[in-house]
């Protein structure tokens, strides 16, 4: 496909643009290697698939070193009670610890947000570990508000924090 060719942002020496099969290797490798949090191959995939305009890595001289997968869904609105919505959902944002604080998790969410705004949803939102006070206030930065905390969301038995904004 041509358009995964496309270069969406340059950030310095680095590239956001959107994932391709072949990056998926690096991708996974980055999960397993920045987070607690681990997905199977399969669901990396589908994800990929479903929503390629929302997937995306950053790479620099050709080597990817972070990325973003996002989904859409539909149901109860997030920030506007009793009414139904079309929501983009964050679901992994990761970026090598020597490649961090460059402005890659920024430029990541903030193409992740266009595309998924260009697909039609009206907000956004994404689960954020209670203790990455690192990330919570890039989020917050970006707009994001804290909209619940969850509690034992993650399998370590940590909350999270439900965070979201409009599109």
């Amino acid at each position: 496909m041509e358009l995964q060719k496309v270069s969406l942002r340059k950030i310095g020496d680095y590239t956001i643009r959107r994932c391709k099969r072949e990056d998926m290797p690096l991708v996974i490798s980055i999960n397993l290697t920045s987070l607690p949090e681990h997905y199977s191959d399969l669901f990396f995939e589908e994800i990929l698939n479903e929503l390629p305009e929302a997937f995306l890595v950053a790479e620099k001289d050709g080597i990817v070193v972070g990325y973003i997968m996002c989904r859409i869904e539909y149901g109860s609105s997030i920030l506007r009670k009793l009414r139904l919505a079309r929501k983009g959902h964050i679901i992994s944002v990761a970026v090598l610890e020597e490649h961090r604080r460059k402005g890659l998790g920024q430029g990541l969410v903030e193409e992740a947000s266009q595309a998924l705004k260009n697909r039609n949803c009206s907000e956004i939102y994404l689960e954020v570990r209670v203790s990455n006070s690192e990330a919570i206030r890039l989020y917050e930065k970006l707009g994001f508000k804290v909209v619940s905390r969850l509690r034992w969301y993650y399998r370590d038995g940590e909350d999270a924090y439900m965070m979201a904004k409009a599109l």
